[in-house]
């Protein structure tokens, strides 16, 4: 937690912390001004260690108390009712669906839409003075590091046009194909693993889950033939995670992003050289979440991210759209059901969030409050506006709704045993809530030294 040291001098100071707090929480900032003694108040109920206070007091006069600045309890748990029986199916979805433009993601936002409050603004702009906090895990090295994280991803578009194939008629091996689904299909899942991916899975394409138009408003136009997906989850690195939101975390999502890039370029130039047309997506072009729910890889979370058996959340998520005739995968709705029935339940990752971006509650929604939302399917919907909000303060992305996730462990007794409560005795899940955070899991661990 946080503690207030005696060097605290209000008349000395703006009371940058207080504004800080207010920045990302708003009214109900747990920070604020005693009536009783005039000093910075810190309710530890609401507190959810985001350190900016610490880094905006120019006096050094607020600390991080203990070995970790781990988040504490935003809310009450509420609504604690024996768990409904999830719908039989990964999803729900309205009749009426309209595809989704990827102008309207928050990070095409960001530069294109002048009335977005973070206008050209990114998240790197609060990293000076986020380096000058001295704090642990915000120096210039892990800075440099994250931002070199990015430079294949950053650079995917420069090196290849994903729809180039839909310019021509495909490959020159294309009167040569292989037409054994089976046999393309271990192919395939075999060279995604070879190429780097964690996680593979086949989904037949469900085409309302490609955007209608590109980042600048360009129409996407792809054809009926192209009907499958090959979806890859790259893990993230576990420890580095754990520090978030600092920037050792943000370099292993930048290095997540990374190594889609790489495996997505190489497993498309694997398929077309088999005679096939294929489109490597990362965050564009096709929504990543759904179509690796279809695959069979996880399921949706409160915080709106993919949930996977083997890492939780801590995945990105690589895609090639193809005309291979692969054969698709089967989700696993027992999970899915386990994961949707346990997270409402669980609001560890609302808790954690420092802009209270994640909503709480067991009700689950059809839209969201922003532009950015995709309307049309059940879910809890995240105010990305004011996460991304907090990433510039931050100087740098935000994974605190992962590392606190409790389907977020190594590969072990603890998870495999998480995943058989929450799938065979749901009546226990709030149990297994509070025995994660006994065991002191999803708590922010003081950053190692990796360089």
């Amino acid at each position: 937690m946080l503690a207030v040291k005696e060097s605290c001098n209000p008349s000395e100071c703006n009371l940058e912390c207080v504004e800080a707090c207010q920045g990302v929480q708003g009214d109900g900032a747990p920070l604020t001004i005693s009536k009783e003694t005039g000093h910075p108040s810190i309710r530890y109920g609401g507190c959810t260690a985001c350190l900016l206070c610490v880094r905006a007091c120019p006096l050094n006069a607020i600390e991080i108390e203990g070995s970790t600045a781990g988040a504490a309890r935003a809310m009450k748990r509420r609504n604690r009712t024996k768990p409904k029986p999830a719908a039989k199916q990964a999803y729900e979805v309205t009749d009426d669906f309209a595809r989704f433009s990827e102008a309207d993601m928050i990070f095409a936002r960001a530069w294109n839409d002048p009335e977005f409050k973070h206008y050209k603004r990114s998240e790197w702009d609060g990293a000076k003075a986020a380096m000058q906090s001295g704090l642990p895990g915000y120096s210039r090295a892990y800075y440099e590091l994250a931002r070199a994280g990015w430079e294949l991803y950053n650079h995917r578009t420069s090196m290849m046009n994903p729809l180039a194939d839909l310019e021509g008629d495909g490959s020159s091996f294309a009167n040569e194909r292989t037409f054994d689904s089976d046999l393309l299909t271990r192919m395939m899942k075999k060279a995604a693993h070879f190429f780097g991916a964690s996680l593979v899975g086949i989904a037949s394409l469900d085409h309302r889950w490609l955007y209608s138009a590109s980042r600048r408003g360009v129409e996407y136009s792809i054809p009926d033939s192209i009907d499958h997906a090959v979806v890859m989850a790259i893990a993230m690195d576990y420890d580095a995670i754990a520090t978030s939101p600092t920037f050792i975390s943000s370099a292993a999502t930048a290095l997540g992003y990374s190594t889609m890039a790489f495996v997505e370029i190489e497993l498309a130039a694997f398929i077309r050289r088999l005679g096939y047309r294929a489109i490597p997506c990362g965050n564009d072009i096709a929504l990543s979440v759904p179509l690796a729910i279809d695959a069979g890889l996880g399921q949706y979370g409160r915080h709106g991210l993919l949930i996977t058996k083997e890492f939780g959340s801590r995945v990105r998520i690589a895609k090639v759209l193809t005309d291979m005739p692969l054969l698709p995968d089967s989700p696993d709705l027992d999970f899915y059901n386990s994961v949707t029935r346990f997270c409402e339940v669980c609001e560890k990752c609302a808790e954690h969030c420092p802009s209270q971006s994640i909503p709480y509650g067991r009700e689950r929604t059809w839209h969201g409050e922003c532009r950015s939302n995709n309307p049309g399917v059940k879910k809890w919907y995240v105010d990305v506006e004011s996460c991304y909000g907090f990433w510039v303060q931050n100087g740098a992305e935000c994974s605190n709704c992962i590392r606190s996730c409790p389907y977020d462990k190594r590969d072990g007794p603890a998870l495999r045993i998480l995943l058989w409560l929450t799938r065979h005795m749901p009546r226990l899940n709030s149990l297994v809530v509070k025995l994660d955070d006994l065991l002191g899991y999803g708590k922010q661990r003081l950053p190692k030294d990796m360089l």
